[in-house]
């Protein structure tokens, strides 16, 4: 129906209205139109294509050049005398090539053991040597071999059960939550520090679930909803499964909750904190080493949460301003996912029905949360990927969106906007998208300081590609999550946060091409760079002084530092480019320079949170000290000179 195929949901296609219309209460707008969702195409995505097909003409001009000097001077020829130009098409098409697919030799299900022992037909294992589940051996490993025909037991997570009772979950004690569903007997605080260094914080915390609720609440709403790497509803539910024995009997493996993952959100989450005794880092640092006490034996058994954890981990130690730390924590933590062979295909294991569909989902999303995660860690430090992507031979699809899981409300009663559905799923998949676009904008920077001697074309037409795939992501966006001006005021914090970095994305790509000249043979149709990241950093700017109003900017995750580094770095070009002229652009410059300041300001403000904001803004005055001041300074003395004169 027309509804779904909009919002690209799964449909069942019954007529006249479909399943999920009618259990939705939208009968009335289940409609087949059979007319096309997909979004027309704006005059900027036929610019960027007409860009990209003028970069490939220039780049093959160039490879056709240098063949035909090389069969000047060395000769040779193809066949029957031939040049090699006759292969050249007479017109550029956009022709696809077309793989058959080849079935392979070996199954799941297959008998010949022999075959196996050969060539590993099944990397994911189901091992009870030290009491994991599904993990991930390769071809040379004899593990691969130890109890495959056991089974898994069977229990149900991730997104697809969103309708869980209330009174089988922990409840945070907020504003605007029932308290008839919470236990104030619960024993929440079981497996948290107590007190070390002369700090109480069993006083501070477990004494007084308020203080818990809310910051675990803030970090829900603020921090962890960029790239969802928690589903609270999921972590709820799973504490009060983990919690809920008695401490002499052995708690339940789940795929949300786990002791060190609950002290390394507590480690970021007080950081949310008012109170300065909580916010305090050693008191925060508690937390963290507690996580790292539990580390070694949740990581001898892993399962997904670990992931997370260690995730987190390197969070805090990154928004501390141990950013070296924090990576090598993250590190670790992609480490147990590749050993818990995340990014392998498991649906021939859910088929055979040694895992449930919902197991699946917990992995995938795993994965994907690792990889943006990945994508935001490496363009921080400067630093190669290492997960792979679905255009190397992953085969991991990107998060489905669930609409049920989306209508689940969304609210922050001290913004003063009305609950709205969070769209969580939705933003995650556009997340995931967007990332995996910038991953490829990282590897033309990367090109771009590698090539010092020779044309640049080969970069510049993949600067023109990953622009044109970043118009399409834009242009395919679903109406839920992008942002206009009529619903900018009550966006939501992922949904700023994708929109963000959507800007981010941009000024990373056409950055490194800020002082290339222009050609000499130019057209009309060049792209104008500058533009390009002046109207990134203006957006950016835009979207940070929305969240501001909305939310304050105390809350927010640890990539805004890098967005408005990024936005700072791009005013400060700007600045030295109005003082080139013959004459001063006054105006300009004070409006550059004043937007240097406002990022330096936005940066502050940050870092009443995170430490590490405090040091970007530091570099970022540095940065304004060396480029700017000097130039300047410069400009005063000969326009002094100029009026004595």
């Amino acid at each position: 129906c027309s509804f779904k195929s909009i919002r690209k949901i799964k449909c069942d296609e019954v007529r006249p209205s479909c399943g999920s219309c009618e259990a939705s209460g939208r009968r009335e707008e289940c409609a087949w139109t059979g007319e096309s969702a997909r979004k027309p195409r704006t005059e900027a995505h036929f610019e960027a294509m007409r860009r990209r097909t003028d970069a490939l003409e220039r780049y093959a001009n160039i490879l056709e050049s240098m063949l035909e000097r090389c069969q000047r001077e060395h000769g040779g020829t193809y066949q029957d005398g031939q040049s090699y130009l006759q292969f050249r098409p007479k017109d550029y098409g956009d022709e696809k090539m077309e793989y058959e697919e080849i079935e392979g030799e070996f199954s799941l299900d297959g008998d010949d053991i022999t075959a196996e022992i050969c060539v590993s037909a099944q990397n994911l294992t189901v091992s009870e040597l030290d009491g994991r589940g599904l993990v991930f051996y390769g071809n040379a490993a004899p593990f691969r071999f130890a109890n495959t025909f056991c089974t898994l037991p069977k229990h149900v997570s991730i997104i697809p059960d969103v309708e869980i009772n209330l009174s089988e979950r922990y409840m945070l004690l907020v504003d605007g939550a029932d308290p008839s569903h919470y236990d104030p007997l619960f024993d929440w605080s079981r497996y948290l520090p107590s007190q070390a260094s002369g700090i109480d914080t069993h006083f501070l915390l477990s004494s007084c679930s308020t203080y818990h609720n809310r910051v675990l609440d803030l970090l829900f709403k603020f921090f962890t909803s960029w790239c969802m790497r928690i589903v609270p509803v999921l972590f709820l539910r799973d504490m009060y499964r983990y919690l809920g024995v008695h401490r002499s009997q052995t708690p339940p493996k789940t795929s949300h909750y786990s002791p060190m993952l609950h002290n390394a959100l507590l480690a970021v989450a007080t950081g949310f904190s008012d109170d300065p005794q909580i916010r305090n880092f050693k008191a925060r640092n508690l937390f963290a080493d507690e996580a790292k006490r539990l580390m070694e034996s949740e990581v001898q058994r892993p399962n997904v949460s670990v992931v997370h954890a260690l995730s987190m981990l390197g969070s805090f130690h990154s928004s501390s301003g141990e950013q070296g730390l924090g990576y090598v924590y993250f590190g670790i933590g992609s480490r147990v996912s590749q050993a818990l062979g995340l990014s392998v295909d498991c649906s021939a294991w859910v088929k055979s029905g040694l895992i449930t569909t919902h197991d699946m989902y917990d992995r995938n999303w795993a994965y994907w949360t690792t990889f943006t995660q990945e994508v935001c860690w490496c363009l921080y430090v400067g630093r190669d990927f290492s997960l792979l992507t679905t255009s190397e031979g992953n085969p991991i699809p990107v998060p489905y969106v669930d609409a049920e899981f989306d209508q689940i409300s969304w609210e922050h009663p001290s913004a003063n906007i009305a609950p709205q559905p969070n769209y969580l799923s939705t933003t995650f998949a556009a997340t995931c998208e967007l990332l995996n676009i910038a991953r490829k904008v990282m590897g033309v920077s990367i090109e771009y300081v590698v090539v010092v001697v020779g044309n640049l074309v080969l970069v510049y037409f993949l600067t023109l590609s990953s622009s044109l795939q970043l118009h399409a992501w834009k242009g395919k966006l679903p109406m839920e999550i992008d942002i206009t001006q009529a619903n900018k005021n009550t966006s939501t914090p992922h949904k700023l946060m994708l929109h963000l970095s959507f800007w981010w994305t941009f000024i990373l790509l056409h950055r490194p091409f800020f002082h290339r000249r222009r050609r000499s043979d130019t057209t009309s149709r060049d792209i104008d760079h500058v533009k390009l990241c002046r109207r990134a950093a203006d957006n950016i700017m835009d979207l940070l002084g929305i969240y501001r109003s909305l939310y304050t900017l105390r809350y927010v995750p640890v990539t805004p530092v890098q967005i408005v580094f990024a936005a700072g770095t791009v005013y400060i070009l700007l600045a030295v480019q109005a003082t080139r002229g013959l004459r001063v652009a006054k105006k300009d410059l004070h409006i550059y320079v004043g937007r240097v300041d406002l990022c330096v300001q936005y940066l502050a403000e940050i870092g009443r949170s995170w430490k590490c904001a405090s040091d970007i803004a530091d570099i970022l005055r540095g940065l304004i000290a060396m480029q700017l001041s000097p130039v300047l300074e410069k400009k005063m003395i000969e326009s002094s000179n100029v009026e004595k004169q």
